[in-house]
């Protein structure tokens, strides 16, 4: 359901970051019908590809580059500029896509993934920027090939293939791994124990899943492979993911501890890919700025849930310093998005519920992720989602908020009965201003903001001195200031 505009629009971030002599992979969503689009100014190293609407490549040298991308169509024709900074950082805005684990759970599969991509791009929330494919927990077979690694299991009997395919629709291709020598769901880990924890294995015949050799969550626990082996295969791992194309990793350990941070984090800024860093779990809010200094993502809590209890509080609640230590290139994750229909975590998941959080809910969330400049994922069904969940997810407004340049993290004023106000600088000079209820009731609170602001859900402009009504579990959210876009 590509939306029907007249001229086409750009949905890409303002700054793009790449490590120079790494390869890149870099998708140019827009939006509009029959649009022709090509890069004006390819740099050396580069190449664009009108197929997928994506420039890949690698710049030899740190520095700027501003890069054209035109667009056409019947309607008219709209010139977006990109600046390509070739330094240390990479993914300077927040990711934007989904990610398998709500979704397929234990049921993940090459079909399913591809489907996916199919998906994001058809129904039309690629062309707004959701653009990243994340395969979580349950790819993972025996280690082999020329490097001894992970490699995918029978579900997944082509992994180069798939993010071939992942990319050939303008999308780019992540997956899930963890330094202890067993994952979460029980399949094999970055580690061993030089192949001695072979011994615990599950017999074949007891096996949920063939290469699910030490059980569902929690079994891992009780073998005693939640820990990092004697022997560490991460670096052999990252050496196939650069082969195979991969663009996104979610290691996923407890607790995130900074040596084992730095040692991923070197393995990865040195494999000649740009391949994003996201930890997880509940990363110690302590190690904040030096954990993001080797990541681009750190989870800042435990799992979350589609119930408003903990929507709420790791929303709303988690440490102020998480806020302190972002921005371009530094993005606290407070985990995924529970909007629209999806499944049980921990289960092959061959069918989807809505989301048991109600409609204001879902769209708070989304909200209060794009004032907090938050990644945002989604884990639903997409080929099955509905209109509405369609129109909040493509509120391109909110989007532009969330993906800002600046990443500024937002002032928080208390007013009371459960209202927050949240204030976001952003790029252009205008502001976002946030206010949401937590409260099981109307509230009224006052703004005195002296400026005039529009709404980005109704599209209401109004007085930002004065009374406002917010609805229980609800929010308004403002941009007052500037009406430029913030480069998007």
């Amino acid at each position: 359901m590509v939306s029907v505009s007249s001229a086409p629009r750009f949905h890409v971030p303002a700054a793009f970051g790449v490590r120079p002599g790494n390869e890149f992979f870099f998708p140019i969503p827009v939006d509009g019908e029959g649009v022709a689009l090509h890069c004006v100014n390819p740099p050396p190293g580069t190449r664009f590809d009108a197929a997928s609407r994506s420039l890949r490549g690698q710049f030899a040298a740190p520095g700027t580059w501003p890069i054209s991308f035109e667009a056409e169509n019947s309607a008219g024709r709209v010139v977006c500029i990109v600046k390509f900074v070739v330094g240390d950082s990479i993914q300077l805005t927040p990711p934007m896509g989904w990610n398998s684990w709500y979704c397929f759970s234990e049921g993940v599969s090459d079909t399913r993934i591809r489907t996916v991509a199919d998906a994001l791009v058809e129904r039309g929330l690629a062309a707004h920027g959701w653009n990243f494919v994340n395969i979580d927990d349950c790819w993972q077979g025996e280690r082999g090939g020329k490097y001894g690694a992970l490699q995918g299991n029978e579900r997944f009997p082509d992994m180069a293939a798939l993010a071939d395919y992942v990319h050939s629709r303008g999308l780019r291709f992540g997956l899930y791994s963890t330094p202890w020598i067993s994952t979460y769901a029980g399949f094999r880990g970055g580690s061993t124990d030089g192949g001695s924890e072979e011994r615990i294995f599950l017999p074949p015949e007891e096996r949920l899943q063939p290469n699910q050799v030490f059980g569902r969550f929690p079994s891992l626990y009780q073998r005693n492979v939640n820990r990092t082996g004697t022997e560490w295969r991460v670096d052999d791992d990252i050496r196939q993911w650069v082969e195979w194309g991969v663009d996104f990793v979610k290691m996923d350990w407890l607790p995130n501890d900074l040596p084992t941070t730095r040692r991923i984090a070197a393995g990865l800024r040195n494999c000649g890919r740009d391949i994003v860093l996201s930890l997880s779990n509940n990363a110690p809010v302590a190690d904040a700025q030096e954990l993001l200094d080797c990541a681009e993502l750190c989870r800042i809590t435990g799992d979350i849930r589609d119930e408003w209890e903990s929507i709420s509080t790791i929303g709303f609640d988690h440490p102020a310093g998480w806020r302190l230590a972002a921005g371009p290139g530094r993005h606290p994750d407070p985990d995924m998005l529970q909007i629209g229909a999806i499944g049980i975590p921990n289960r092959p998941n061959p069918t989807y519920t809505p989301s048991r959080l109600t409609p204001e809910e879902q769209r708070l969330q989304f909200s209060l992720w794009c004032l907090l400049s938050a990644p945002l994922l989604l884990s639903c069904d997409i080929a099955g989602m509905d209109d509405e969940t369609f129109r909040l997810l493509t509120n391109d407004d909110l989007i532009a908020v969330d993906q800002d340049p600046l990443v500024c993290p937002p002032r928080i004023r208390d007013c009371g009965d459960g209202v927050l106000e949240y204030r976001k600088p952003l790029a252009d000079g205008s502001e976002a201003i946030g206010l949401f209820n937590r409260a099981d009731e109307i509230r009224r609170t006052r703004l005195e903001i002296p400026r005039r602001g529009r709404e980005l859900w109704s599209g209401e402009e109004r007085e930002l001195c004065g009374e406002f009504t917010v609805a229980p579990h609800s929010c308004a959210v403002y941009r007052s200031g500037s009406p430029a876009e913030s480069g998007r």
